[in-house]
């Protein structure tokens, strides 16, 4: 049997449900590794990465159990949205920030929300710092707090799925919500093309092509800091623009 051969024929074992349920643990635990890593990658600072590493290991025991084969769905897909809900869950328990982390990332939001409804557009970076009335380093520094909540926030919105099985590249090299079909999704897509052209292509080598903040600084030729930076105003200009569409009529 040739490798083609060999590979159509472990592609339709696992479709078909022939494959065991530890031979597909064993063929993706670095999936595991993948998932959970990029995730600490994008909290930095001192992230426990083997607790995020035992947590993305039980969504993977959790898929492999929970995984039918007849759906349209490959099981490496199912299973990375599995493993990052597990990872994300684990972080939901812990949400080391501090009370002022909290206090910063809440008012960013509310700036940002402020200032949009003026302008019609959004906000740059200096244009927030003012709306806070503080310096441009300083706003810098309170963004730096606050990275874990806004992972959160958009892993929220997007019902767990923030991925790349939910977010994609369209033609014209934006990013869009996969699953168009309700509202929620519909209002995210919409916050996302919105978003800043350099905060957009954050956005597309993080969730998309899932490059870690390393990597993306040496794309966009910043440093990995003013990555971390980037990401966290990007996901914060989405919660804002999400709260404010979940009260309208």
């Amino acid at each position: 049997m040739s490798l083609q051969q060999r590979k159509g024929l472990n592609a339709y074992q696992k479709q078909s449900g022939t494959v065991s349920r530890d031979e597909l643990i064993r063929e993706h635990l670095g999936l595991v590794k993948k998932v959970a890593l990029h995730i600490a990658g994008a909290l930095g600072g001192d992230v426990p990465k083997d607790d995020l590493l035992q947590a993305g290991m039980m969504g993977l025991l959790d898929a492999a159990s929970r995984f039918e084969p007849g759906k349209n769905i490959p099981f490496e897909q199912y299973a990375r949205i599995r493993i990052r809900g597990a990872v994300i869950d684990e972080l939901r328990h812990w949400d080391w920030r501090s009370r002022t982390d909290r206090e910063h990332s809440h008012n960013i939001r509310d700036a940002i929300q402020a200032l949009h409804n003026r302008l019609g557009r959004s906000p740059s970076e200096q244009e927030i710092a003012g709306e806070l009335g503080v310096s441009v380093e300083r706003y810098h520094r309170m963004l730096q707090g606050g990275n874990s909540g806004a992972l959160l926030s958009l892993d929220a919105l997007t019902n767990g799925e923030a991925s790349a099985s939910v977010i994609e590249v369209s033609d014209d090299d934006s990013i869009q919500i996969i699953t168009e079909g309700d509202e929620c999704n519909k209002a995210l897509t919409k916050a996302l093309k919105a978003l800043p052209e350099r905060e957009q292509q954050l956005m597309n080598l993080y969730y998309v092509h899932e490059f870690n903040m390393k990597e993306i600084g040496q794309i966009l030729e910043l440093t990995e800091a003013r990555i971390s930076q980037l990401h966290q105003q990007a996901l914060l200009r989405l919660r804002s623009f999400m709260e404010e569409w979940s009260r309208e009529p």
